[in-house]
């Protein structure tokens, strides 16, 4: 093999290698685009409303102090161990219990959510988890068809045991 072969080769080697890496960052890019859900605390149970967004990769959770001060915490998927939800008699509790590697502890617990928004929220954190933990690509499909997919997936079938 020449020397032009060689470089030819190579060159269009390196142009597929980027192409696959431009395409990686722009599907990255997209999953971020859609937020697949968004919720936010009662008010005026919670006088200044708490924030929670999910999209493929990451939940991001707001917690509003006052009326202009704010701490954001963003967790991946992969950090979360297990999404927990404690019902009470109007309200529900959310506690996102991370695994290691990810935050040195746990964000604080969102209050005063509506039960059916904490039921949704675990079961699509759930879904997500186990979507990826299978390494399923989830990029290729619609918003309302990926949202309708992963509720499916982090369904909990209750039994009779």
């Amino acid at each position: 093999m020449n020397l032009k072969t060689h470089n030819l080769f190579q060159s269009s080697q390196t142009k597929r290698t980027k192409s696959s890496y431009v395409q990686k960052i722009e599907d990255l890019a997209k999953m971020t685009e859609n937020r697949l859900l968004r919720i936010e605390s009662v008010f005026p149970f919670d006088f200044f409303p708490d924030k929670l967004y999910i999209e493929q990769k990451q939940i991001v959770v707001v917690y509003k102090q006052f009326f202009f001060n704010t701490q954001e915490y963003s967790i991946l998927i992969e950090d979360v161990l297990s999404p927990i939800v404690e019902n009470g008699v109007f309200f529900s509790t959310l506690r996102l219990q991370l695994g290691p590697g990810g935050f040195q502890q746990d964000p604080p617990e969102l209050r005063f959510l509506w039960k059916k928004d904490a039921q949704i929220v675990r079961q699509m954190i759930v879904g997500l988890l186990i979507c990826q933990k299978e390494k399923i690509d989830l990029s290729h499909l619609a918003r309302e068809e990926l949202i309708q997919k992963i509720l499916q997936i982090g369904m909990v079938k209750r039994g009779t045991a």
